[in-house]
């Protein structure tokens, strides 16, 4: 890709991956947590870890929600932070367009109350 951000270049490359592409889009409607999302995408669990983990970092997912669940033990909830996104390829060369979910439209919930067991 000519002229791409490592940002961009990791997009693509994530993109290619049939996992990420159903955390995407399975994180589109609704925060999910990564057991759910590994438990409705068919994804091993561990996958799932290193997917979500990936794409948090280059900003594909946002966690938008931690809660407490047990002893200390944290869960956290991931919503997909992209509105639109392109891979175009023109004049030979490929070419990733982004465009971001506006802050305001991620789904933030309430903190939840703590499970205690």
């Amino acid at each position: 890709m000519e002229g791409a951000t490592p940002q961009k270049e990791a997009i693509s490359r994530l993109m290619a991956d049939e996992y990420a592409g159903k955390i995407l889009s399975t994180t589109h409607r609704s925060p999910m947590s990564v057991q759910n999302i590994s438990r409705v995408c068919g994804i091993p669990i561990a996958v799932a870890y290193r997917r979500v983990s990936k794409m948090e970092g280059i900003g594909l997912l946002k966690c938008v929600r931690q809660e407490e669940v047990f002893r200390g033990k944290k869960v956290r909830y991931y919503q997909c932070a992209v509105k639109v996104l392109r891979l175009i390829f023109m004049e030979g060369y490929f070419r990733i367009e982004v465009e971001w979910l506006p802050e305001d439209e991620f789904i933030v919930q309430p903190e939840a109350i703590a499970v205690k067991a």
